[in-house]
């Protein structure tokens, strides 16, 4: 089955951004995140990328790479742990951690993407997959609580609601009794710079921007913030080109460019 088969629409579509920027990062003399997988997927299909070509696709690749880098951390500190993946889209994460038999690895997206996933991602020790929306109620329960457990949400909150949020994190961490939650953020200013072109190019719409993280930290009694970066900040772009180095170093002094992307880290317990 390929990609243009698929009916992808909203905020299920924008999964191809990052794909896209993914695979011409594996293209390039230097890659950063070397995943071969999304280049593969993308050669596979039919589906038009042409319209996700505009902007720096570069910085798309930061991102993975130190969320990545964190959970590697995690899963060192504590061997036995439980990866929730959710809002995967097509992202080869898994094969880029490729953890040991001691993770139990479970990616989350909406049915249809998690039936798309199946025709490139085989089974594997210890890897499940839940289709489902994340707003529901009880799909978490599929994963064991008795472990660790890290939350990765890349490029999934924004598309949410503030009380949406709110009510996921009291059931994640009710559920989940300890373990740590990774999650980018988008300011207004990033949200408001980019509605027209990702209205245009997919119909989603940002539904959750961030302009002072200590309000997150309210959410929920059992957070506690041990990172905040901007993404232009990330000790990763040391390994971009130099075109991405000089912009992250602009961007980074200037503090409504700098806050447009942060990453943040929580513990929860």
């Amino acid at each position: 089955m390929e990609i243009d088969n698929i009916e992808l629409t909203k905020e299920k579509e924008t999964l191809f951004i990052p794909l896209y920027a993914k695979a011409l990062d594996y293209q390039s003399k230097r890659p950063a995140l070397n995943d071969k997988t999304a280049y593969d997927i993308i050669n596979s299909s039919n589906y038009d990328f042409s319209k996700y070509k505009s902007g720096n696709k570069n910085i798309l690749i930061i991102r993975p790479k130190h969320i990545d880098n964190w959970i590697y951390d995690f899963i060192k500190k504590y061997h036995n742990v439980t990866v929730l993946n959710i809002g995967c889209g097509m992202d080869a994460r898994i094969n880029r951690i490729n953890p040991q038999s001691s993770v139990n690895w479970y990616d989350v997206d909406f049915p249809e993407v998690i039936a798309l996933r199946k025709n490139y991602f085989p089974e594997r020790d210890r890897y499940y997959t839940i289709g489902t929306s994340i707003t529901e109620d009880n799909w978490y329960r599929k994963a064991p609580n008795n472990y660790p457990t890290i939350i990765v949400a890349e490029g999934v909150f924004e598309y949410l609601t503030e009380d949406e949020i709110k009510t996921l994190f009291k059931r994640l961490f009710d559920y989940f009794p300890k373990g740590e939650i990774i999650f980018d953020i988008i300011s207004s200013f990033a949200a408001n710079a980019g509605k027209k072109k990702l209205k245009e190019t997919t119909g989603a719409e940002h539904k959750w921007a961030v302009d002072n993280t200590a309000e997150i930290d309210k959410y929920n009694r059992k957070l506690k913030r041990i990172n905040d970066l901007s993404i232009f900040e990330s000790p990763c772009v040391k390994n971009m080109n130099m075109e991405i180095k000089i912009f992250c170093k602009i961007a980074s002094a200037i503090n409504k460019y700098k806050n447009m992307l942060r990453l943040l880290r929580y513990e929860y317990s």
